[in-house]
């Protein structure tokens, strides 16, 4: 089975890009770095066909997925990692489980009555539902709002999602693969970034009812963020592996399981 090479986008991750590259090595499996303007203008510095997995920003991404032709490339399926596909799959799981998707243009003009659903407090929370986010998703003062939204009318097809704001306690991001969960970290505490490898066992069982519950899957490799909200835990949201921070999770377990997804995507990818 062929062993993978990891292209990292350089300047975008800092040390922790730093540790993942001291982790490949490590594993003996090769990577290398470039800038997103290099690979547009010098092309891909791997022939197309090979096994490559890269990891970077979204316009990173994208661009080798569309123009160098490497196999799995990304996991990355813009429709797929949209809110508006995932959102039905995980229904009740989900943090923002009653909300409203709408286009953000649409959302300017209905701001009364979406701040008459969502907003008691006149202050709603808002987001992209896409992956190549806009704005980023925040709780939004009625105030603020055509401010807040006005990325939207520069691209009138993006989708927003609008729900009540929740209160949110620990996060924690976990790395899937397939239906196993190889890696997971708290990144964050009542809003701020506060990092901690692993996660307690109710995080990850909650992690697994879920994955048990919902067959369907955005792709064979993904981050799953998982909070507590009022007593419960949720899913915050469902993010592509290749843009994600990595934080403090398993690097060991990470960098192992993801290069066996991508072996075995090449090699289902030959001709028989």
């Amino acid at each position: 089975m062929n062993t993978p090479v990891w292209l990292i986008e350089s300047g975008v991750f800092g040390s922790d890009a730093d540790s993942l590259v001291k982790e490949l090595r490590r594993q003996k499996i090769p990577c290398g770095s470039v800038a997103h303007r290099e690979l547009v203008k010098d092309g891909p510095p791997i022939p197309p066909g090979e096994c490559v997995i890269v990891y970077g920003t979204y316009p990173f991404v994208r661009h080798a997925q569309l123009h160098a032709g490497w196999i799995p490339g990304a996991w990355l399926d813009p429709d797929t990692f949209d809110c508006t596909t995932y959102a039905p799959h995980f229904g009740a799981f989900l943090l923002n489980a009653r909300h409203e998707i709408l286009r953000g243009v649409d959302a300017i003009r209905d701001a009364d009555r979406l701040f008459a659903a969502f907003g008691p407090n006149d202050e709603v929370f808002a987001r992209p539902t896409g992956v190549h986010k806009l704005f980023v998703g925040r709780c939004i003062f009625r105030d603020d709002w055509a401010t807040a939204l006005a990325p939207t009318r520069y691209d009138p097809d993006t989708n927003v999602l609008v729900a009540e704001p929740r209160e949110i306690g620990q996060e924690w991001r976990l790395v899937v693969v397939g239906s196993e969960i190889v890696s997971a970290c708290r990144y964050a505490v009542n809003g701020r970034k506060e990092f901690e490898p692993g996660c307690p066992p109710d995080v990850l069982g909650f992690a697994g009812r879920l994955l048990a519950a919902v067959p369907w899957r955005p792709a064979d490799v993904f981050v799953l963020d998982v909070c507590e909200s009022d007593g419960e835990f949720r899913v915050v949201e469902i993010n592509p592996f290749e843009t994600s921070g990595l934080y403090l999770g398993d690097l060991e377990a990470i960098v192992r399981q993801v290069s066996r997804a991508a072996s075995e995507a090449w090699a289902r990818a030959q001709p028989s």
